[in-house]
């Protein structure tokens, strides 16, 4: 089985227990309000258009990096819109997939 690149190893999809939020739903739930987050988001965008596989490299370094600047910007952030935004993932059925909560 093959890791969910929306999340880092060991946490969100990837979490051994699954009982974490995926980073890629975070970032949704937050982009309006952190640009990381939309960044983030933007990014995810662009790898799932990507075609060969060199660009899909690339692009999903690009993401991994935005990707890891959201997660640390809401961890520090103490912003009431961020926590009702996490307060939403974690509500919500989880899939395990980050491309089925890309659609």
């Amino acid at each position: 089985m093959t890791m969910p690149l929306c999340c880092p190893s060991g946490h969100g999809c990837n979490a051994p227990g699954g009982n974490e939020p995926c980073a890629l739903a975070l970032c949704r739930a937050a982009a309006r309000d952190e640009e990381d987050a939309a960044l983030a988001q933007s990014r995810w965008g662009a790898l799932e258009a990507a075609s060969e596989q060199r660009e899909r490299r690339f692009r999903r370094r690009a993401f991994e990096r935005a990707r890891d600047r959201a997660l640390i910007a809401l961890a520090m952030t103490r912003s009431d819109r961020v926590t009702a935004a996490r307060r939403r993932v974690s509500r919500r059925p989880r899939s395990r997939s980050g491309r089925a909560l890309a659609a």
